[in-house]
């Protein structure tokens, strides 16, 4: 009886010291493609990944995007990194609740052309507020570029 508890408590000790080191030997960039068609389904948006991605399983669920695009062109919203948590019961029940969302470095263009009409971003998310949700979320160092087409100005907002 003793042997069989120790054996488990061993599998136990083996399963979550691989949940805690595996992703570290992952190459997680060979899911890029996955990442950003499941985050285009989501958003109803083009969604490009061009740096690095960090996934952690532990102590919660986490994933890291560097170097975003959403959106097409020149229309397209772009950032430095978003980081994302996840909470562990909806995401095991198959549902998509992010606990804690960062974005660094967003940067968003807006400007009048010179007919008068104003130019934005395609930003028309087509979200299911069943199938995302989030907590908490937290925007860092952002720039706002506005332009005026007719005149040639432009003038930037920071932080």
């Amino acid at each position: 009886m003793q042997t069989t508890l120790l054996t488990i408590a061993v599998g136990v000790i083996l399963a979550l010291l691989a949940a805690l080191v595996g992703p570290f030997f992952i190459d997680w960039g060979n899911y890029r493609s996955l990442f950003e068609q499941e985050a285009g389904r989501l958003t109803g948006l083009d969604v490009r990944v061009r740096g690095a991605i960090d996934a952690r399983l532990l102590p919660s669920p986490r994933l890291q995007l560097h170097d975003i695009e959403i959106g097409q062109g020149g229309d397209a919203l772009r950032a430095r990194s978003l980081a994302i948590e996840f909470a562990l019961s909806p995401l095991l029940r198959g549902e998509w609740r992010a606990s804690d969302m960062r974005v660094v470095g967003p940067q968003i263009h807006l400007g009048v052309d010179k007919s008068g009409e104003v130019k934005a971003p395609t930003i028309a998310l087509n979200i299911d507020p069943d199938a995302l949700s989030i907590e908490r979320l937290g925007i860092e160092d952002g720039t706002v570029l506005l332009s005026d087409a007719a005149s040639g100005v432009q003038f930037q907002l920071d932080k």
